[in-house]
């Protein structure tokens, strides 16, 4: 299966299953994927798949599209991992997998909340097939018993001229090419010390290196358990072919304490069919079979471990791969040992930013930050503010349970927050009943208002969708108002309690202009008209004296966006 996952304007990770023929890609209300932004044709382009061959085609667009970075011309083949540029929209190309579709649990430390693990207090000596000393790495000792060789289709460097009497020196005894598998070992070894380098979180670190490793291993299942300070062995990266319940751990404590017991890498050759584990429900469930564990550090008390399942009915030797992980986990203990210096800083950072602004930039703060403490303090930004207030509470709290309301108070926060941040803006305050968010100019032609309106407009929609779904009793309205100018940005409060602030007038203004609107409809100022132009279609009315000073502001309703400059992002024919 192909999948999709689209970023930009009134997107946000969100996944698209690709079906078999043509899907088309543009501003156009008739396309299946349609998306919104200035530099977006009317039909932009379209994927083609047939027979799992996917292919992107830019179907002449006034501003083209890339693929990678690179200007597309024509039709393109796309392969897992390209990424499909279409104005500000960013279109990934996914194959999910086992690694890629499984998620990670954080459980409690203390042992409880369901996890499930199995083999505990079962004696595995008899079961391994092999194990070895984690110092002592049989995959790099292979390395030094290499010839040089030249990679495939590549010919040899010329050798230097010799005296006709020089001897040729001899081949180093025992040397020999490396087989296909020690290459692939290489490689992998290449990319997890390029993720020891680039990866900008612990997190992410082992994420992706857990993920490099399942692939090189064919792994079914992957885990990476880590020493919490009170001793205890926690899940850090999980992933498992099958689904897992919450706090579900597929990995067996029998084999994990042996490994770090023994201080050893450890290869169980068949779990499946060893008496100590055939019967165990565990066993059938995830599937265990050829199993292998190795402890994270040179010595005790390790750092953790790295847990591998996968089908004994892969080729090649379990020996081998063993000495590979091995090599492995010791780059997973320079990648805990890089992270650990800054993790608390960082955690902090994150904890600030996390609510405000998307992952990625987010992390691209913590990059910024360099380690460095987080500090208060305020600057100026011109940007308009978004104020939106769920309406109809009252009457529906009356009629409903606690347990409902509040899950549709969750599912408004979470669509308001997703679109936010899919036009770019920061969330400043999630309440009881709203939200507001602010969307600075980032220059004279700054593009951010109409971000600003467009979100207001989107989320709207995608309320009036979700509440259609509804009982009438269950149902909630949505108002929403916006206003540009001046404010006043940054952290307030004293660490490590700091909090991201907007104040001036201008906040108190929109607050003031959503008191006026009433459900489901969209106010902006006349400031805020100002900077979004002819893109949308409004109805004066008229001036209202707003704020504490009765400012009198100029007030016009939002109907929708301009059906010729653009139109509202969406998936057609799904259901939303």
């Amino acid at each position: 299966m192909w999948q999709l996952v689209i970023n930009g304007p009134g997107y946000f990770d969100t996944r698209y299953d690709l079906a078999e023929g043509e899907t088309q890609v543009g501003r156009a209300d008739e396309n299946e994927i349609v998306l919104s932004g200035d530099l977006v044709s009317r039909r932009h382009g379209k994927f083609h798949l047939s027979r799992e061959v996917l292919q992107w085609e830019d179907l002449g667009s006034r501003n083209g599209s890339k693929v990678n970075g690179s200007v597309v011309i024509g039709t393109l083949e796309l392969k897992a991992g390209d990424v499909v540029q279409v104005g500000e929209n960013k279109i990934s190309v996914a194959r999910p997998t086992v690694a890629e579709s499984a998620s990670t649990e954080l459980v409690s430390t203390d042992g409880a909340g369901g996890v499930k693990r199995f083999g505990k207090g079962v004696d595995v000596h008899e079961a391994l097939l092999a194990a070895r000393d984690i110092g002592d790495s049989g995959f790099l000792k292979a390395l030094d018993e290499m010839a040089p060789f030249e990679a495939e289709g590549q010919k040899a460097a010329p050798r230097p001229e010799r005296d006709t009497d020089e001897v040729e020196p001899p081949a180093p005894k025992g040397a020999k090419k490396p087989s296909p598998s020690v290459i692939q070992s290489l490689v992998l070894m290449y990319k997890v010390a390029e993720r020891l380098v680039s990866s900008p979180s612990q997190q992410a670190f082992l994420d992706e290196v857990t993920d490099l490793v399942m692939e090189r291993v064919n792994a079914t299942t992957g885990v990476v358990l880590l020493r919490h300070a009170t001793g205890v062995m926690v899940p850090s990266a999980v992933r498992h072919s099958g689904k897992l319940g919450k706090g579900e751990v597929p990995v067996s404590d029998a084999i994990v304490d042996a490994a770090l017991m023994q201080g050893q890498a450890i290869a169980v050759a068949s779990a499946k069919d060893d008496v100590r584990f055939k019967e165990r429900e565990s066993v059938v469930l995830y599937a265990a079979d050829q199993v292998l564990c190795i402890p994270i550090g040179t010595k005790p008390p390790f750092s953790g471990v790295l847990y591998l399942n996968r089908s004994s009915r892969q080729g090649e030797p379990l020996e081998a791969l063993l000495d590979t992980c091995t090599a492995i986990t010791q780059l997973l203990q320079a990648g805990l040992s890089k992270h650990h210096g800054s993790s608390k800083n960082d955690e902090q950072v994150r904890r600030v930013w996390d609510r405000v602004f998307p992952p990625d930039a987010v992390e691209q703060l913590v990059l910024e930050q360099k380690g460095a403490p987080l500090a208060a303090g305020l600057e100026e930004k011109q940007g308009t503010v978004l104020v939106v207030r769920v309406t109809g509470l009252p009457a529906v709290e009356k009629k409903v349970a606690p347990a409902k309301l509040t899950e549709l108070m969750n599912a408004f926060h979470k669509t308001a927050k997703q679109l936010v941040f899919s036009f770019g803006g920061a969330v400043m305050r999630l309440s009881g009943d709203g939200v507001v968010a602010f969307f600075p100019a980032t220059g004279p032609k700054s593009d951010a208002g109409i971000k600003a309106v467009r979100s207001a407009v989107a989320l709207r929609t995608e309320w009036e969708i979700a509440q259609a779904r509804l009982k009438n009793q269950d149902r909630l309205g949505l108002k929403a108002a916006l206003h540009t100018g001046k404010a006043l940005t940054g952290l307030l409060g004293q660490a490590p309690a700091l909090d991201y602030a907007v104040v001036g007038e201008v906040v108190e203004l929109t607050h003031a202009l959503c008191d006026t609107a009433q459900a489901d409809q969209v106010l902006i100022s006349a400031k805020t008209l100002a900077v979004v132009g002819a893109r949308f279609d409004v109805s004066p009315l008229g001036e209202r004296a707003l704020g504490a000073a009765a400012l009198r502001l100029a007030v016009f309703e939002v109907l929708d966006e301009d059906s010729d400059s653009g139109t509202l992002s969406g998936v057609r024919g799904l259901q939303r």
